[in-house]
């Protein structure tokens, strides 16, 4: 009678013991995957920051203006708090495959402004207090933290 309750008691533990590694290994992971999503959005926006400087200086060598993209919507502005200064674009799958930006795992839309050569993410970012941040600056602290 009593191997019966012992066998029973260790049961138990090695059943909580086997719930508590499960736990512990899927916070780990889902920590590892956003963190992986962060880095590969921030090594994306790094990229397009890029390849707006050298249109910036092919611009300024060749006194004009010919910038890579279209008019953002005035909506979208309001969404990334950006006032427009005539420089800034939307930049599709097809225009970031004609600046060369390749691996795009994002869905929406980038946004460039040439002036500062900010770069934002339409869709924004989540971050863990519920914040939704949009620009390259405030992505790569996050990647930095």
């Amino acid at each position: 009678m009593r191997k019966k309750g012992f066998l029973n008691l260790k049961l138990i533990l090695i059943v909580l013991v086997i719930v508590i590694l499960v736990i512990g290994a899927v916070f780990y992971i889902k920590n590892n995957l956003h963190e992986q999503e962060l880095q590969s959005l921030s090594t994306t926006m790094l990229q397009i920051q890029a390849k707006a400087k050298v249109i910036n200086e092919r611009n300024k060598v060749n006194n004009t203006s010919d910038y890579i993209g279209k008019e953002i919507p005035e909506d979208d502005l309001k969404k990334l708090n950006i006032e427009d200064n005539g420089k800034i674009r939307i930049l599709s799958k097809e225009d970031l495959e004609e600046l060369e930006v390749t691996e795009i795992k994002q869905e929406k839309d980038f946004v460039i402004n040439y002036e500062t050569e900010e770069v934002y993410y339409l869709d924004g970012y989540k971050t863990d207090d519920n914040n939704i941040v949009y620009s390259l600056t405030d992505i790569s602290n996050l990647v930095v933290k």
